[in-house]
């Protein structure tokens, strides 16, 4: 284990020494995202939220954050930011997408003004939206590249197999095959409907032996995955109402015709194989989907 440079000989936290370094331009981009409704997203492009313009907020927000890291972390140096920009996306099905990039010159890396900006931008977000909706909630903040330094070049590769307890994210799983020699992207989502073999359906729950679906959904994936054919995909567990995803899977290659069966081929593995258990609520009472007693 490398040793903790925020704590000195007796493990008093200190702000580490960095006078020795030399001056190098640094980079960092950063991520976080807000989970919310279609409709709200529809209401920010439309400029309806009652609180005013979501996105201009958000970006000023972000950019502030990443000024004042030294303020908000402890153990953070005061860095002369030579450059901050802020993207915010919006996707239709429901997320709220801060991306920021905070460059400077100096001797230690800008990782935590970028996370920062991201992480102030996405709390905006959620102040801003939660009038019109309380459900909202920050999916996620990571660190996605960062350049300069000695540690060197840092870009985060997407997980093929995801199994989360919050709302996904297509982007996610689309971003673990994206290549650029790929020709063909297909895209499965999985979502909840309001009935099942002719009972009504109000309410899915999804339990999962974690590790071991994991760990299934990985050989799923290395047994399909072949040439240049490359899948992803993930699962969500708990409760799920009506409409919403429970699996995206994706598979890209150079040729349509392989994608697709390739995406095929991953959900039917999934569905038969993976220890994903599902119990449907609706007007008969709760049942257990698929459910077999075995033999005593």
């Amino acid at each position: 284990m490398k040793a903790l440079t925020h704590l000195d000989e007796a493990g008093h936290a200190r702000v580490v020494d960095v006078g020795d370094k030399e001056e190098t331009r640094r980079v960092a981009v950063a991520r976080a995202r807000v989970a919310t409704t279609a409709e709200t997203i529809a209401a920010i492009r439309d400029g309806t939220v009652p609180k005013g313009d979501v996105v201009a907020v958000v970006r000023v927000a972000s950019i502030t954050g990443a000024k004042r890291t030294s303020e908000l972390i402890p153990l953070c140096h005061p860095l002369a930011l030579t450059h901050v920009a802020v993207d915010v996306v919006l996707d239709p099905r429901g997320v709220i997408e801060i991306v920021v990039r905070a460059e400077c010159v100096g001797r230690t890396g800008v990782e935590m003004e970028a996370m920062t900006g991201a992480s102030v931008g996405a709390l905006a977000a959620y102040d801003m939206i939660k009038g019109v909706d309380r459900t909202a909630r920050v999916l996620s903040i990571e660190l996605l590249e960062k350049s300069g330094g000695r540690s060197g070049h840092f870009v985060r590769e997407r997980s093929q197999v995801m199994l989360v307890s919050h709302r996904l994210c297509v982007d996610d799983v689309l971003e673990a095959v994206a290549r650029d020699q790929a020709g063909a992207t297909v895209v499965f989502l999985g979502t909840v409907r309001d009935h099942a073999e002719g009972h009504a359906v109000t309410l899915l729950e999804y339990e999962a032996y974690g590790s071991m679906a994991l760990a299934e959904m990985q050989r799923c994936v290395d047994e399909i995955e072949a040439g240049d054919v490359r899948l992803a995909v993930a699962h969500r567990t708990g409760p799920l109402h009506v409409g919403e995803l429970a699996v995206v899977c994706a598979a890209s290659a150079p040729h349509r015709q392989d994608a697709f069966a390739a995406a095929r081929a991953l959900i039917d593995a999934i569905k038969h194989r993976v220890p994903i258990w599902k119990r449907e609520h609706g007007v008969e009472g709760p049942r257990w989907v698929d459910w077999k007693e075995q033999p005593s």
